[in-house]
């Protein structure tokens, strides 16, 4: 408008009136870089002024143009929803959490995409908070970008659950609160997050985590819940009878790849490293070429010869 209302005023002083539509007809050809000559300043001082005008504009429009796509791409991102297109044809999952800690979420992608037959799956992350920079970056990595969506909103509201299509997923997770320092007030949310769920897809198996013993049977209806406290006690209470117990349960709920320690000076670290990437599979006795030949024997027969062998 400054650009349209400064051309027609200076030029008044010239031989050629243009009216104020004529004025930002010139304007927008002329900013268009188009330039068809059927109107052009004729006197010195609106000359002048279009200079200054075009210099501006070619510092100011590139970064307000910038600024403006990223607004609408980020609005675009938090404000929409999980295609219904997509969850009729696709798999996809719901995790639920008031904070995004780029620790936990990382933790949950990487176990769950370790099962092979989830690989096509999708993950939607339904939170109130906005992402923070490590989240964005992680959300940018090829790998994460392709299987996993984030939709700003709340369990709470059945318009962002209808977002992240809930009564079309095939689960949902509902993380622990961990922005509460008590922990019973963050059970009390998970629980109002879970009921909520509950009541807009019923039929969607949910799996729970709280932090006190406690507060497991209000969410008895759960596919399964964890109690990290129940967990944790039970951990320390079994290593104290046979210990190593820790250890092992450590070892066969994280997903190693057989990297860490690797860097290390300490040659145990290596091996420890190197063998928490083993895997473990069910399988017969008898129908196993390694260990067929120990059917029947003692454990410790067996785990004694296997190891020398």
């Amino acid at each position: 408008m400054t650009s349209v209302c400064g051309y027609q005023h200076f030029q008044r002083a010239g031989g050629r009136n243009v009216d104020l539509f004529e004025s930002l007809y010139f304007v927008v050809v002329t900013f268009a870089t188009v330039g068809y000559g059927d109107y052009k300043p004729d006197r010195w001082p609106s000359q002048l002024f279009m200079v200054i005008m075009i210099c501006v504009a070619l510092i100011v429009l590139p970064t307000q143009f910038e600024q403006l796509a990223y607004t609408w791409m980020e609005r675009q991102k938090l404000g929409g929803s999980y295609s219904i297109h997509r969850a009729q044809t696709e798999k996809h999952v719901v995790v639920c959490s008031t904070t995004l800690r780029s620790d936990t979420i990382m933790d949950f992608l990487n176990e769950f995409y370790a099962h092979p037959l989830l690989q096509d799956f999708y993950v939607v992350l339904l939170s109130p908070c906005e992402l923070d920079t490590t989240m964005k970056m992680i959300l940018q990595v090829p790998m994460w970008a392709q299987r996993v969506i984030y939709i700003q909103g709340s369990a709470l509201k059945d318009t962002d659950l209808t977002r992240a299509r809930m009564n079309a997923a095939e689960a949902c997770f509902i993380l622990a609160a961990r922005n509460y320092i008590d922990r019973s007030a963050a059970d009390e949310h998970t629980i109002l997050r879970s009921w909520a769920v509950r009541d807009f897809a019923p039929n969607v198996p949910q799996y729970i985590q709280i932090f006190r013993p406690e507060n497991k049977i209000h969410v008895a209806f759960a596919e399964h819940v964890v109690c990290e406290d129940e967990f944790k006690y039970a951990l320390l209470a079994n290593n104290c009878l046979c210990p190593g117990t820790s250890t092992l349960v450590t070892l066969l709920l994280h997903t190693s790849r057989g990297q860490e320690g690797q860097t290390s000076d300490e040659e145990w670290h290596r091996l420890y490293g190197k063998c928490s990437g083993n895997e473990i599979y069910h399988i017969r006795l008898g129908d196993s070429r390694f260990f067929g030949e120990y059917e029947g024997k003692s454990f410790t027969y067996a785990s004694f010869h296997s190891h020398r062998k």
